[in-house]
């Protein structure tokens, strides 16, 4: 499994406003309007996450939002053992 963040289509959305994948990726978080905590040890990329502060046109945030992959990143299921969840829907 590949990062989202490497996904063409954030990198194509990135050319039209001259930034980067990860960079469309915060910005279409913001345009959600969720708080987004970007993570980075290398200096190059947090100052790369500073300049991600544009606005995505509304038809780019919808190809965007059509990316849907069903997949989790973050599943706390894991340390304790046991499924909390069976499918993406949050279902047991």
């Amino acid at each position: 499994m590949g990062k989202l963040i490497d996904d063409p289509l954030l990198a194509e959305v990135g050319k039209k406003y001259g930034k980067t994948g990860p960079q469309v990726a915060l910005a279409w978080g913001v345009a959600h309007g969720r708080s987004v905590i970007p993570k980075s040890k290398t200096e190059s990329r947090i100052q790369a996450n500073f300049e991600g502060d544009f606005h995505l046109e509304a038809e780019d945030v919808k190809k965007i939002d059509g990316l849907d992959k069903k997949m989790r990143f973050n599943d706390p299921s894991k340390p304790f053992k046991y499924a909390f969840y069976s499918d993406l829907d949050g279902k047991q």
